[in-house]
């Protein structure tokens, strides 16, 4: 039996997702001015909605988070062949930043509740 409840897991790879996210874009900061550097990204959308889908079916959400890490396509070439954008980048971290402690913050509230329940009320 699963007392936490299955959006626990869906919570629990968001969160992996934002971390990996957040290194990803530490990556390519820290690559900026590498020749030839293509920026990455990390890709988790499709997986959450698939098991957000599963879990309304009925199922239960998978245990393992599925980000995957591809070259990010699009933005400007620069003349040393790294397409990584500032601008871009640090936007992106504070929307994973933002995502991160909306996550945290739900996470908390969740368990919050069940330790109000496991103490009788009090």
């Amino acid at each position: 039996m699963n007392w936490i409840g299955t959006d626990y897991q869906l919570m629990k790879q968001a969160i992996n997702h934002s971390v990996v996210n957040q290194k990803v874009i530490s990556h390519n900061l820290s690559n900026i001015d590498t020749p030839n550097f293509r920026a990455k990204q990390a890709v988790f959308e499709q997986t959450l909605n698939n098991e957000m889908r599963l879990k309304l079916a009925g199922g239960r959400p998978s245990e393992r988070s599925a980000t995957t890490i591809t070259d990010r396509a699009g933005g400007a070439m620069r003349s040393d062949g790294n397409n990584v954008d500032l601008d871009y980048e640090m936007s992106e971290l504070a929307r994973n930043q933002l995502q991160y402690e909306a996550m945290m913050e739900q996470l908390n509230r969740r368990l919050g509740g069940l330790k109000t329940v496991i103490r009788g009320g009090r």
